[in-house]
């Protein structure tokens, strides 16, 4: 990346303007100086008088050694690392200012900053290495649904645009390119890249270059931008194209949920399964990110009630297979999260507890669905959307169930009890089960053999 002095200084320019003399004071430096957010931590501190408290390494370093906190006024890191910091009851006693970046945001963190007894501005600030460390900010507020990452900063312009590079209306889900004083020269050595995300800017009088983020965004009906994930991130599955950051964004809803992860993984037979990596939010406290949500009545957070919520607020098709719960996130040196180190999905782990069928109908459901899902086993509690069922596998199901017991078993009663035990509760008793059933059905073909 080629970066020149003067785009710095527009940088630091807005920050001088933004952040008062008493908040930079004491910033915590504890990013490499690898990564962008150090130009911030270290020189908009100094370019205003104040001081620049470094950290032995990184953030998380501290928490083994509170003393480096002392005179700390801001801390400016991503939402990995303060949820950390708060979990720990080590974030630093005398931070007013917290800047975060670099991941999403969720509504439940911020409402945890606000309730620490030190905390009274937390910022969202958002921005690519491309366009000089932060291109949009936003002083975020307890109760939003979404947290905005806000208004492009002094001397950056922000277009949400289609396809073909119109600006698309409000609220209709675009990508996002930045012009202005941040954007950079480009990539070192790398020409045909740089050609690639930094384009002729059509909007500019005077000309000028704007950088493809390849992030989706909206605009918001007060003037700010929604973040709502990478272009790139949009997976297929089953016909249907989905956005993760969309998935993601549902399941933070949860009263329980604190931090989501949600990847696209290999399904049975060659499809693509979504899989939801899990950190339980803080339960000493009683507030809820949903209005609507159940949580009151949901007071732990396992897969049975992530998949209930999930489905509730999600079609079928966008709802992950598998939910695996992780005491938290792995991460990489700078603080984000590192998703190549995710646990490798594991059918045991992301249930509850497992309990083996009792009862003949349960063992026949039990039978088809380890048939048809591909899995070890089954469990009396397991929840056939959880385990990988979609609307396709369970018309196959039902079929089956058909077969084996001789009732007519409707497809809507499979989404009405997902739970293998509940669903067994529903199929006659096995002594009415004819004969026959155990039979497996041929398919009668018409015609001579080896005719079609």
């Amino acid at each position: 990346m080629v970066i020149e002095h003067r785009q710095v200084v527009a940088m630091l320019g807005w920050a001088g303007r933004v952040f008062s003399a008493g908040e930079l004071s004491g910033t915590l430096a504890g990013t490499s100086v690898s990564f962008d957010l150090s130009v911030f931590e270290i020189f908009a501190p100094l370019s205003v008088g104040g001081s620049v408290v470094l950290s032995p390494g990184s953030v998380l370093d501290l928490l083994v050694n509170p003393s480096f906190y002392e005179g700390v006024t801001l801390v400016n890191t991503v939402p990995s690392v303060v949820r950390e910091l708060l979990a720990a009851d080590a974030f630093p006693s005398g931070a007013r200012t917290v800047n975060l970046a670099g991941e999403a945001l969720s509504p439940g963190l911020v409402r945890d900053l606000y309730a620490h007894p030190v905390v009274e501005v937390v910022n969202n600030l958002y921005g690519p290495s491309e366009d000089t460390t932060y291109s949009t900010h936003a002083v975020t507020c307890v109760g939003d649904e979404r947290t905005p990452i806000g208004v492009p900063v002094d001397g950056t312009s922000a277009y949400v645009l289609d396809g073909g590079l119109r600006p698309v209306p409000l609220g209709a889900v675009g990508e996002l390119y930045l012009s202005g004083a941040g954007v950079t020269r480009g990539y070192l050595g790398r020409a045909a890249l740089t050609a690639e995300r930094f384009l002729p800017d059509p909007f500019a009088s005077g000309g000028g270059r704007m950088y493809r983020t390849g992030d989706l965004v909206r605009w918001r009906s007060d003037g700010q931008l929604d973040y709502l994930g990478r272009a790139d991130g949009q997976v297929k599955v089953r016909g249907h194209r989905i956005e993760l950051g969309e998935v993601e964004e549902v399941l933070r809803r949860h009263g329980r949920v604190g931090e989501v992860v949600v990847v696209a993984g290999d399904g049975a037979a060659g499809t693509t399964r979504l899989i939801a990596y899990i950190v339980a939010a803080d339960t000493d406290t009683d507030a809820k990110t949903d209005a609507d949500a159940d949580a009151d009545a949901e007071s732990t957070l396992d897969v049975a009630v992530l998949g209930a919520h999930a489905r509730r607020w999600l079609p079928d098709f966008m709802v992950p297979s598998v939910f695996m719960t992780l005491d938290e996130f792995p991460l990489l040196p700078n603080g984000k999260i590192d998703r190549s180190a995710l646990p490798a999905p594991d059918s045991e782990a992301a249930r509850a507890v497992f309990r083996d069928p009792q009862s003949e109908a349960e063992k026949l459901i039990a039978g088809i669905w380890q048939e048809l899902l591909d899995v070890p086993r089954v469990g009396a509690d397991d929840d056939f959307f959880t385990l990988g069922g979609h609307s396709i596998l369970a018309s196959r199901v039902t079929s089956r169930l058909a077969t084996r017991t001789g009732m007519d078993v409707p497809l809507n009663l499979l989404f009405e009890y997902p739970v293998l035990a509940d669903l067994a509760t529903q199929l006659p008793d096995p002594a009415t089960w004819p004969a026959q059933a155990a039979i497996p059905r041929v398919r009668r073909v018409l015609g001579r053999a080896g005719s079609s």
